[in-house]
């Protein structure tokens, strides 16, 4: 027979948000990606097609913005609990479309 137990937790994965923003802009514009919401203690990282852009945004109670995006692709956001490291993706993405500017 054996002895002794074992303790398993199960932290739960980030509260899922919708990622939303513009997406078609003429070339020289910009767009902001945007999520409805998010969480204290928790980082969210915007992707363009699985890469990362820029650095991971603190959660705040309130809905975030990546302003000044002008890349095509799609975008995403990746949620990452700081204690826990449980990870998730957020709802939805943004596929921006440049158009370009029109001739003279």
């Amino acid at each position: 027979p054996m002895t002794g137990s074992a303790t398993i937790t199960v932290n739960p994965l980030p509260t899922l948000f919708t990622v939303g923003g513009t997406a078609s802009i003429c070339s020289g514009s910009t767009t902001t990606v945007t999520l409805s919401g998010s969480q204290t203690g928790v980082n969210y990282q915007l992707r363009r097609d699985g890469t990362n852009v820029g650095t991971a945004v603190a959660g705040t109670g309130a809905a975030l913005n990546w302003a000044g995006q002008n890349t095509a692709g799609s975008y995403t956001i990746m949620a990452t609990n700081a204690t826990t490291t449980c990870a998730q993706l957020m709802t939805g993405s943004l596929n921006l479309v440049v158009n370009p500017a029109a001739v003279a």
